[in-house]
């Protein structure tokens, strides 16, 4: 197991092995302040896109160097990888999902959206691209590269997770709600209320426990999904922002971006077994 950290005010990326130290660090250019990545395991390479100069840079694990960059333009926001052949980039200035073969790094597509897209995640099974923008959601099938439903929402959605037991898309709302939208119809099926300002979502499909980052409210907060219900706060003494859990699902990865801190928790008992610090302003979390 491995655990990648961006550190958005170092432009660097922390690696934690299994057991629980810094293995590594991957080091990127002044002012790439990388916070969204995502990574191909079969290709060996890590995509970052940045928001100040529109550049998504691709960078070899291995001897942790960047090996292209692939000029876009804009305000490169995140990143999505298909079934390791193509790359989804979205841009928030120029409205659009940007394409990339993920094999030579080759251009092939362009798809325009709604304002603002931010929060992208596919879903593999169904083919699609869910794309969240400033008042809607848009789903996107992979295969003809078109829109084929947008969903107009009375909320601003900005980060996604995909329930596949439950066969729910949790939508996280930046005004403090998480909207329940059915998989297949598209259809609205609940709102939970009472988040101060949530961020990110991890799933435990063994406890049956979506773990949610609320950012202001400097906590996890932990519901049943099956019920919805509120089964606990975990306080973070900190600003919770991105979360993951791992392979095994046995602990949760929690970054503090205020102390700096990796915070790591059972999931048995959602207690915390250790802190790690890594670099400035911790953000995305990744599990591999």
């Amino acid at each position: 197991m491995k655990i990648y950290v961006s550190n958005f005010g170092s432009n660097n990326i922390s690696i934690i092995n299994e057991q629980l130290e810094i293995e590594d660090k991957i080091c990127l250019d002044d002012n790439m302040h990388v916070h969204h990545f995502c990574i191909d395991e079969k290709y060996e390479k890590i995509y970052i896109p940045t928001g100040l100069n529109g550049i998504l840079y691709v960078v070899n694990i291995k001897d942790k160097s960047i090996i292209d960059s692939i000029s876009i333009g804009g305000n490169l926001s995140q990143v999505a990888l298909y079934s390791d052949e193509e790359l989804y980039i979205a841009n928030e200035d120029s409205n659009s999902i940007y394409i990339i073969d993920v094999k030579n790094n080759n251009p092939v597509g362009l798809i325009c959206v709604d304002s603002m897209p931010h929060g992208i995640i596919i879903d593999e099974e169904q083919r699609k691209l869910y794309v969240p923008c400033l008042n809607s959601l848009l789903v996107i099938d992979i295969v003809s590269k078109s829109i084929v439903k947008n969903i107009k929402l009375n909320f601003a959605p900005w980060h996604l997770k995909i329930n596949k037991e439950e066969n729910i898309i949790y939508i996280v709302d930046k005004s403090g709600n998480i909207i329940l939208l059915d998989r297949f119809k598209f259809e609205i099926v609940n709102v939970l209320k009472g988040f101060k300002f949530p961020v990110e979502i991890s799933i435990s499909y063994l406890k049956k426990e979506i773990y949610v980052t609320d950012f202001c409210n400097k906590s996890i907060e932990v519901l049943n999904y099956k019920t919805n219900e509120h089964i606990k706060s975990v306080s973070i003494e900190g600003r919770p922002l991105g979360v993951d859990i791992s392979k095994d699902e046995s602990r949760l990865f929690v970054s503090d971006v205020k102390n700096n801190l990796i915070k790591v928790f059972e999931t048995s008992s959602l207690e915390l077994i250790k802190s790690i610090k890594v670099d400035k302003e911790p953000t995305t979390v990744i599990c591999r």
